[in-house]
């Protein structure tokens, strides 16, 4: 029926339209299917902290990152977190309902104006269709849904990339700053006298709901001595280095590495550290005490006795370092346990083949070579 120019319609069988309308779907759908390829390929496997492996999932997550002492904070700093795009799924199909209504109005303002016969409502009906169905297809290009996460980012433990390179007998170098110790040094960690304290914490958790085991772990390095606290069950850890290149390289910036938010990572030294932690703790607060300290640099008995009796549970609280056999001597060291009175518990010049021997305390004045100022970069406290 022509009865005026405007309402020209070719009329068509129906069994065609149909066709035309399953032919034109399935090129929308194959070109949806190629943008979506395309946009796995080039969209950056990280986006606000998570970073995804090849299968997608959410692995990896950076930790709570506390600035060198060059920062004008001196309270704990968050790095970029977890996150999750603003956009919805529920989003897309809002906005294709919201266009399909708007469409459904029109319609009816149509049909009061004109009469239009059945082939011109399919037509209005399949324009409608196609046209709610690039809104959706275009919608969920340009805010594709987060990649589901196998488990909750929370729910993963502690890991740093360079655990399981370390070797017996053997020091590895992690960067200019840092060595991955001998295996000997973290057997020790994860040895009866730091699990002893770790079984009494957890009596205390029970008796106590805020209590939980804390751990603090000395020049972390690239964190494998971190890790191994973790395994052994202290989740709460605060790590600091002066240096965070390890740390940064095994943790942070590897795809295998992820730090749980229990986690928080200093870029401090020890001393300046304990200005910190004095600074919070003024009112002797239970909370902040350690059940666990352990040193993964040679220091003087003074400095290891200090930490031990103002930052240790005083009821059963150990401190594992590294206690130079003469003061300021660097060559040769003693492993050393020692409780929140200051009293050494433990103690031993040789585990297994390994002579107990780390890298020196760069706060010292005493200290010299490759591992001191000026060579490293390091500046002392003023």
């Amino acid at each position: 029926r022509m009865s005026t120019a405007s309402s020209f319609r070719f009329r068509s069988p129906p069994m065609i339209q149909l066709l035309l309308i399953i032919c034109y779907a399935v090129l929308l759908i194959s070109s949806a299917n190629v943008v979506v390829v395309v946009h796995s390929f080039v969209t950056p496997k990280s986006f606000s902290g998570v970073r995804y492996n090849n299968d997608g999932y959410g692995y990896g997550a950076r930790c709570k990152r506390v600035p060198s002492s060059s920062s004008s904070s001196s309270s704990p700093s968050s790095s970029p977190r977890k996150g999750q795009l603003a956009v919805s799924p529920s989003n897309e199909i809002s906005v294709a309902h919201h266009h399909r209504h708007r469409h459904h109005e029109s319609n009816e303002s149509n049909k009061v104006v004109s009469k239009y016969d059945e082939n011109h409502d399919a037509s209005n009906s399949r324009r409608s269709f196609l046209s709610a169905g690039r809104i959706s297809i275009t919608t969920m290009l340009l805010f594709p849904p987060p990649a589901p996460a196998s488990q909750p980012i929370d729910s993963i433990p502690f890991h740093s990339a360079a655990y399981g390179r370390e070797e017996y007998t053997n020091s590895i170098v992690a960067s200019r700053d840092t060595n991955i110790s001998p295996k000997e040094v973290y057997d020790t960690i994860a040895s009866d006298y730091l699990k002893e304290a770790y079984d009494a914490a957890m009596k205390d958790s029970s008796a106590k709901d805020y209590y939980k085991p804390r751990a603090l772990d000395v020049g972390a390095g690239a964190g494998v001595s971190t890790e191994v606290l973790y395994n052994v069950g202290y989740h709460t850890i605060d790590a600091l280095d002066w240096s965070a290149k390890a740390w940064d390289e095994y943790v942070v910036d590897d795809p295998n590495g992820h730090c749980p938010d229990s986690v928080t990572f200093y870029e401090l030294d020890d001393e300046r550290y304990l200005d910190q932690w004095r600074g919070k703790n003024n009112s002797n607060n239970e909370r902040l005490l350690f059940d666990v300290i352990v040193f993964n640099f040679a220091v003087n008995e003074a400095k290891a006795s200090l930490f031990a009796r103002e930052l240790l549970n005083k009821e059963h609280g150990r401190l594992l370092a590294p206690i130079n056999t003469s003061n300021d001597y660097w060559l040769k060291q003693t492993y050393k346990v020692i409780d929140g009175r200051g009293e050494v518990l433990w103690s031993a010049a040789d585990v297994g083949a390994w002579s107990v021997q780390f890298q020196p305390d760069v706060t010292q004045d005493t200290c010299s070579g490759v591992w001191c100022a000026p060579f490293n970069g390091f500046q002392k406290k003023q």
